[in-house]
Formats: C-alpha cells, sequence, structure tokens
C-alpha cells in the first residue's frame, strides 16, 4: 500500500446523500419567503412542509440520530454523510442573517454526529456573500470538524459559474474540501402539479448548474475541485450528447470559456446513484465510469433510494469490482481526495 492509498477492503460502504435537520432549527424557519411548518400529512404527525408543500419526511426521521444509525444498519451502509435539507438554502435572505442561519445549523449537525464514527457531516454556506460564506466554510472544517460543503444550485437569478462565486469554489478546492450540489425547489408554474417540482424539477435544476459550470470554464479553472451532483447527476449525463453537438459544429458562444470537448469535463464531476432505475444506473455508470459514481440514497425522504446495494445489485452486468467502486472507493474518493487501490 503506497502513502494517501487504502485497499478497498478497509474502507466503508458510504452514503454521500443524506440529511440532518434539528427539530430546534423548526422555529428559525417559520417564516420568510419559504415558511417550513409541521403538519400532519396523509396521517403522518409532524410532517414537514415548506410553503405548505410535503417535503416527504417528518421531523422526527430529519432528527432522530438514532433512527438514522438503525436506517444504516437495515441498508448495509457503514458511514453516512449528512448535510442539512435544500429548503434550508435562505440565500434570499440578509446576509447577516444567513451568516446566523448557517452557524446555527452547522453547529447543530457538528453536535448530533459527535461521537458517531460512521456519521460525518457537510457544512451549509451563506452563498448571497461570498466572503462570508468562505468564513464559514473555514469556521465549520476547522472548529467544526466537518469534512465539506452543500450548496443549491442557484443564488438568486445566479447560476453557481457566476464570477463573484468562483472565489469561494477556489477556497474549498484549495482546502482540499468536498462540495456536494444539491438542488433547491425552483418554482415554475409549469411543474407545480403531481410533485413535478420534485421529479423532474430537481433533476433539471441539476443540469443547468452542471452545465453552466462546465460551459464557464469554472473546472478548468479550478481542477482540483472535487464535486458531486445528486440525483444521478439530475438530467446532465443523458443531455451530454446535445452539449457535444453545440461543440462539434463549431457554434463560437459554446467555446467562449472552454478549448476541449464538453464531455471531457465529465472526467472531473462525481455524480449519486440516485436514479430509480437500474437501467438508468447502468447509463450513467457507462457514461461517467464507476470511480465517478457514488452511493446516494437521500435518505429520509419518501423519494430516498431505501435499499442501495440492492439497487447496484439489480445493474446488469456489474462487476463485483465496480461494486466495490461505487459503494466504497468512489464516495472515500470525493470525501478525501485519497487514491484506493
Amino acid at each position: 500500500m503506497t502513502d494517501g492509498t487504502r485497499d478497498a477492503d478497509d474502507l466503508p460502504v458510504c452514503d454521500v446523500h443524506a440529511h440532518y435537520l434539528s427539530r430546534e432549527a423548526l422555529p428559525r424557519l417559520r417564516d420568510g419567503l419559504v415558511p417550513v411548518e409541521l403538519a400532519e400529512v396523509w396521517g403522518a404527525p409532524e410532517s414537514i412542509t415548506a410553503k405548505g408543500m410535503p417535503v416527504g419526511a417528518s421531523i422526527d426521521q430529519l432528527a432522530s440520530v438514532e433512527g438514522i444509525l438503525e436506517g444504516m444498519r437495515a441498508e448495509g451502509l457503514e458511514r453516512r454523510v449528512l448535510s442539512p435539507p435544500p429548503f434550508t438554502f435562505r440565500y434570499w435572505e440578509e446576509p447577516t442573517a444567513g451568516v446566523a442561519l448557517c452557524r446555527m445549523l452547522n453547529d447543530q449537525l457538528a453536535e448530533a454526529i459527535d461521537g458517531h464514527d460512521s456519521l460525518v457531516g457537510l457544512a451549509t454556506v451563506p452563498l448571497q456573500d461570498t466572503g462570508a460564506a468562505i468564513e464559514e466554510l473555514e469556521r465549520a472544517t476547522k472548529q467544526l470538524g466537518l469534512l465539506g460543503v452543500e450548496v443549491g444550485t442557484y443564488v438568486g437569478e445566479e447560476n453557481l459559474s457566476a464570477p463573484r462565486l468562483e472565489p469561494f469554489f477556489a477556497s474549498a478546492a484549495a482546502a482540499g474540501l468536498p462540495v456536494l450540489v444539491h438542488p433547491d425547489f425552483k418554482p415554475n408554474p409549469r411543474w407545480s402539479d403531481h410533485y413535478l417540482i420534485n421529479l423532474l424539477g430537481l433533476p433539471v435544476e441539476t443540469a443547468i448548474a452542471m452545465s453552466n459550470l462546465v460551459f464557464s470554464g469554472t473546472l478548468d479553472r479550478l481542477p482540483g475541485l472535487r464535486i458531486c451532483f445528486l440525483h444521478g447527476g439530475g438530467a446532465a449525463p443523458y443531455l451530454y450528447g446535445r452539449w457535444e453537438m453545440g461543440w462539434n459544429i463549431g457554434r463560437p458562444d459554446t467555446r467562449t470559456a472552454i478549448d476541449r470537448p464538453p464531455s471531457d469535463y465529465l472526467k472531473q464531476i462525481y455524480c449519486d446513484t440516485l436514479t430509480h432505475s437500474p437501467e438508468a444506473l447502468a447509463y450513467l455508470i457507462e457514461v461517467m465510469g464507476a470511480d465517478r459514481v457514488v452511493l446516494g440514497t437521500d435518505s429520509p425522504f419518501d423519494v430516498r433510494d431505501p435499499d442501495p446495494l440492492a439497487h447496484l445489485d439489480a445493474v446488469a452486468g456489474l462487476t463485483q469490482d465496480q461494486r466495490i467502486q461505487i459503494a466504497r472507493r468512489s464516495p472515500n474518493s470525493w470525501l478525501t481526495g485519497a487514491v484506493q487501490s
């Protein structure tokens, strides 16, 4: 074993996509553009709603560390990466309020996972203020021991590729910290029914964020950025051929910031397994490579993958080495930057 390298058998089966929210955080989230409240939903008490919409989890499911650990045991997981749920991304708040909220959420998460070696946490930061986001990321990782950061897919009307946000991503890359991109609910009257804001809207949001980071040249300027997109990368991996077509026909507007084909950048990106379809997951693994696919469940929400290892096993033609790669090696590589053999 070389320095910085671990055998796969030493690495835990790791879920990079799961959520935690303290019950004590709820009073802080009750006001504003997206009020978060508790209600009985379809017979389930203390279910969380965001602006009146059921989000698919109760506060007990999000706040119970023992419940989280019990779920891990049932799912065959040995490590779970916890982050705040996306309805806590209040980038529309004034920066001072945003800083206070993120500090509270990060403190609560660090306290919840303290003493549990199988749980690790990702910070949330006030992206509405770049400097404050950098400062909170440093505090949360150096003082609280959180391992990286979770961000949404947009800040107001800005994409993640906005020039003012690049110093934040540069700071994360320089510190060797993983970045998890989680889509937030983006209101759109065309997907306001049938829970399409989640089932369709979240994958579309992820595709928009990934596409902009690719075509803006951000990944060229920050080659060391370890960034992971959830829900199987959203729609982006299934549309990258359109990226390539625009590039191949020589459209000048596709080449303003990058000088190599956009598909090249897939090798700088991680995506989780949360596709809810063995066929879609097989395609994702083929396109991205097993070394760029990580286990993800979206626990404890109702749209989670309740048996992620069985989902992997249902992928036709998946080799044992690929299974180990996705369940153990790739999550560790994304989290730590270490190389596994």
